[in-house]
């Protein structure tokens, strides 16, 4: 008697759950489509196989699933897809109970609904154009969330609305509700992963930067759009992001010059909160900026910038310099040493005439052409005018109002070795530390771009930059130029060959 109450109690039980029990953990044969015949799908991170129909298992889990595609030289596509129709069985819940019995509002877990037998990917494929051998490589020089509060969007949106288009249907969120803690760090962060993965920085050899072989990026984030997109699905709140963004890029030489700017809106692809987490948002993001850096690149006037050898230093008439008292001791050096104060902080400086020319590095007053004060040993302050560069060997000279008891002759041939000991002077870290003298030795020599570089231990950093490299008797052997120090270098410093100043600079001193 038991067992037969127990049956006619289980049984609409039973015929009421059919979806949810004869239906599989795993919904077999979904078909992704894709835009390539090489494409490789990937559910939740799992290989789906490859072509332009692949067969896909998704599990029935009222999770979004994350779709990736990988297409040999294009950039990586995102889209999702969730559980949204009630499978067929679900019919077999009426019959023979529900329609005598109750509806079968039991049967509604995530294994009674089913996806959609098929998803295309929408967006067009986005050709990664990576470092070609005879291009430059690139740094990051500065990047910037510069956005104001019309320019900052979160919002919300139902899928149905997203697909129709619908902008109207986006529901703004209070920013300051949402967890969105994007600063520079994380921009710089994602630029730079993004320069490694389309190899144009490298990250297993030395690079010597020089106008040559490298350029530099600036980036400002001007506008982003966070669009949390929802819908009600399998009696599940379904949800995924998307990102808009909008970005100034700035091409800049080594020294940090524009060359060309452009903004460029992308948006991101389709990242399930289900399958990334709190990485979400951070990686929506990371995708919307190689979106935008790949539409940049494949700009015609940026490869033209990248291209190594495109540029070419004009031909400088012969300068003639008044010949005076030569430098002869360390003393003398120390003296004829100065300090270059610029908008952006300072280097070092060398006198090389009696009538007022000094030498300098041009990274250190490239960016403040028209505002350069020289400071002399004594702590006399005068303004410099930039007379001529050499952007290739990063040289520069420049001019006060004065006259000069003494300077550095220029050899016009080499006139030092490995192992020879040799002193620094300069303005490290601080103007207060003006015409510091660092001893070391010339450890060897180096070639950047077909110039030749004295390596030194002697104790060097940016605020010796186009200070002199000497010897004991205070006669020039370099210029210092910390900025053409290598990435893993420690306690190394590079001087530019005095020997090259006179031809690089088209300069004779009578």
């Amino acid at each position: 008697m038991k067992k037969i109450l127990i049956l006619l109690i289980a049984a609409p039980l039973l015929f009421n759950n059919c979806a949810s029990i004869l239906n599989g953990k795993v919904q077999k044969n979904v078909t992704v489509r894709t835009k390539n015949a090489k494409s490789k799908v990937y559910v939740d991170g799992s290989s789906q196989g490859t072509g332009r129909a692949v067969k896909s298992k998704m599990n029935r889990d009222a999770d979004v699933k994350q779709i990736r595609i990988e297409t040999e030289g294009y950039k990586d596509q995102y889209i999702i897809h969730y559980q949204n129709q009630k499978s067929p069985l679900y019919i077999m819940s009426w019959v023979p109970f529900g329609i005598l019995l109750y509806p079968p509002f039991l049967d509604v877990s995530s294994k009674s609904f089913n996806y959609k037998k098929e998803i295309s990917v929408r967006e067009k494929l986005i050709p990664i154009n990576e470092k070609e051998e005879d291009d430059k490589y690139l740094f990051v020089s500065n990047t910037a969330f510069d956005i104001g509060e019309d320019d900052l969007k979160i919002r919300k949106i139902r899928h149905r609305s997203l697909k129709k288009n619908k902008k109207n249907k986006f529901k703004d969120i209070d920013s300051n509700s949402e967890e969105v803690n994007f600063d520079n760090s994380i921009f710089t962060d994602a630029l730079n992963e993004i320069l490694v993965n389309y190899k144009y920085t490298d990250t297993t050899n030395t690079i010597f930067k020089s106008k040559t072989n490298s350029s530099y990026l600036s980036a400002t984030v001007k506008k982003l759009d966070l669009q949390h997109v929802y819908q009600t699905a399998a009696r599940s709140y379904m949800s995924f992001l998307k990102s808009e963004i909008e970005i100034e890029w700035d091409f800049q030489d080594v020294y940090g010059q524009s060359l060309y700017k452009r903004k460029y809106k992308s948006l991101s692809g389709e990242f399930s909160y289900d399958h990334y987490g709190k990485e979400t948002i951070l990686l929506s993001v990371k995708d919307a900026i190689s979106t935008s850096f790949l539409k940049f690149i494949a700009d015609s006037k940026v490869k033209k910038l990248l291209k190594k050898g495109s540029d070419v230093e004009d031909k400088l008439d012969v300068l003639s310099l008044e010949k005076g008292t030569l430098v002869s001791s360390l003393s003398d050096a120390i003296e004829s040493s100065v300090t270059v104060k610029v908008n952006e902080g300072h280097g070092s400086g060398l006198k090389i005439s009696q009538n007022g020319y000094i030498i300098t590095n041009f990274h250190v007053v490239a960016k403040s052409k028209e505002d350069i004060t020289v400071i002399l040993k004594d702590g006399t302050e005068m303004e410099a005018q930039l007379v001529r560069q050499n952007e290739q060997l990063d040289l520069a000279l420049i001019k006060v109002d004065a006259t000069f008891d003494k300077h550095f002759n220029i050899p016009s041939t080499k006139n030092y070795s490995v192992g020879d000991d040799i002193f620094a002077v300069g303005t490290p870290k601080s103007i207060e530390l003006g015409q510091t003298l660092s001893k070391g030795i010339i450890s060897g020599e180096r070639t950047n771009t077909e110039v030749q570089l004295i390596q030194t231990d002697a104790s060097v950093n940016g605020g010796n930059s186009g200070g002199p490299l000497i010897n004991s008797d205070g006669q020039l052997l370099g210029v210092v130029n910390s900025k053409l120090s290598g990435f893993g270098i420690e306690g190394l410093g590079f001087a530019i060959p005095a020997e090259l100043i006179l031809e690089g600079l088209s300069i004779q001193i009578k």
